[in-house]
Order: structure tokens, then C-alpha cells, then sequence
């Protein structure tokens, strides 16, 4: 296991540096939306693994969200998730004799377009402002740094179960230690990449941060256990599937983007 995250981890890193750095906006964006689309059908996969037809009512509005999303926030967005809504409830009315179960099978089918399709491409609009790469480095230096901190040290000195019924292999340990990598993340990245920031913002958003991708990771596993499965999927040796690799990211990408764009003024 440990042998088949580094080695996904010495491919991806570089990757995702150029990605971040080099790459045309419009390659970002390709990647996200492949993402997300991928990491949709592991949903819908977990949430509805007997009912093809669920599976594909829920699949297409996500898509119509996930490409108006990876176009940028604007009336397109909204349309498309304005659509998913009357999509969900027209199946629902039209499709589903079993109303009421009915019903509830749409909210899990928003969740996941909420979830992946809406959260996911923050990373194409945080990308798009002003020193829009050395932020969605932030988030995922903080988030990676976490998530390798939290894995060792709980394997090594974890003792108190942080959540069991939710999440049996998380330890108080492992949480402190993602969030003291999480600053030490957000350090890095301030002496490399943000100097103009202040120590004391960087430092703070270090912490919120990794507080924020444990929720998320967190609310994956809420899912999970509600859907009967250990992991999202297989994409990643060693790490799961997409779901699995970007819980951590997708709570922590929204809250930098809005900091920057209503709290700072930086777009």
C-alpha cells in the first residue's frame, strides 16, 4: 500500500505542477472536467448500484453542471443547475412510481451533484485570478502535506479514535498532525510562492484549511458508510478512487476562492 501511494505520488506531483504552471487555462479546465465526470460516475455508482436508470438521470445533470461549471460562474451555471433541480423532479413525477423513495433518491442524486460538480471546478476559477497557480498550490500543498502527515502519524503513534462509527482508521493524533503539516504547508508555500501575504493570514488559512479537508474527508466517509463501501473506486493505486483523492480538496478550494474574491479583493 505504501509502496503504491509514493510511486502514484511521484507521477502525479510533477504532473500537476505543470498542469498548475505551464499548462493553457483551457488544459486546466479539461483535466477538472474529467475529473469531476469521472468521480460522478463512482457516485452514482455507490448511490444507486441497482437502479441503472437513477444512474443515468443523475450522470447527465452532473455532466450539464460540471461543463457549465468548468466554463466559470454565470448565468450557465445557474441555468445547469436549475436544470439538474427540474430534471430530478420531473424523473421523479414521470419516472418513479415509488414516489416517495422516489423522492429521496433525488436528494442523493443532488448530493452528488452538489458534491463533485459544483465543488470540484473552484480549482479552474481559483486557477483564473490574480496569482490564481501559487493559491491552487496552496490548496494542494495543504492538502497532500496533510494527508501524508495524518497517514503516518496515526499509523505510528495513533492511539484515540477520532470518529469510529464514521471512520474506524482516523485517530485524534493523526488529526493533530494534519492540521501542524497543514500550517507548515501553507508556510512553504507562503516563502516560495506568496511572500507579498502576510505570515499571520497564511498561517491562519494553513489552519482552517486543514481543519476544512478533514470535514470533507470526513463527509466522504459519510457516504460511504451510508453506501456500504470501503472506497469511491480504484483509479488511484493505493489511494482509491477519485472521490477518495479529492475529499480533502474540495472544501478548502471553495473557501480560498471566496476569501479571495469577496474578502480580499484579489480577482
Amino acid at each position: 500500500m505504501l509502496r503504491a501511494r509514493l510511486a502514484t505520488a511521484a507521477v502525479a506531483i510533477p504532473l500537476l505542477l505543470a498542469l498548475i504552471f505551464w499548462a493553457p487555462p483551457w488544459a486546466l479546465a479539461v483535466v477538472v472536467g474529467t475529473l469531476a465526470l469521472l468521480a460522478m460516475v463512482e457516485y452514482v455508482g455507490l448511490a444507486f448500484p441497482a437502479q441503472p436508470r437513477d444512474r443515468v438521470v443523475a450522470l447527465v445533470s452532473g455532466t450539464f453542471v460540471i461543463a457549465a461549471a468548468a466554463s466559470g460562474p454565470g448565468p450557465l451555471l445557474i441555468c445547469a443547475l436549475a436544470t439538474a433541480a427540474v430534471l430530478g423532479l420531473s424523473w421523479t413525477v414521470l419516472g418513479r412510481v415509488d414516489f416517495e423513495h422516489g423522492l429521496a433518491d433525488l436528494g442523493r442524486s443532488l448530493v452528488g451533484v452538489l458534491y463533485v460538480g459544483l465543488l470540484l471546478p473552484h480549482f479552474i476559477w481559483l486557477r483564473q485570478l490574480e496569482q490564481g497557480p501559487a493559491w491552487v498550490t496552496l490548496v494542494l500543498a495543504v492538502g497532500m502535506g496533510g494527508d501524508t502527515s495524518g497517514y503516518f502519524v496515526g499509523r505510528a503513534i495513533g492511539r484515540h479514535r477520532l470518529m469510529p462509527r464514521l471512520s474506524p482508521g482516523k485517530t485524534v493524533e493523526g488529526a493533530v498532525a494534519i492540521v501542524a503539516a497543514s500550517v507548515l504547508a501553507a508556510a512553504a508555500v507562503k516563502v516560495v510562492l506568496l511572500r507579498a501575504r502576510s505570515w499571520t493570514e497564511m498561517l491562519t488559512l494553513g489552519l482552517v484549511l486543514g481543519v476544512l479537508g478533514q470535514l470533507g474527508d470526513l463527509s466522504e466517509s459519510v457516504m460511504k458508510r451510508t453506501y456500504g463501501v470501503k472506497e469511491s473506486g480504484w483509479m488511484f493505486p493505493g489511494h482509491g478512487g477519485v472521490l477518495d483523492r479529492i475529499d480533502s480538496l474540495l472544501f478548502p478550494v471553495c473557501v480560498v476562492y471566496y476569501y479571495l474574491t469577496i474578502f480580499t479583493g484579489t480577482f
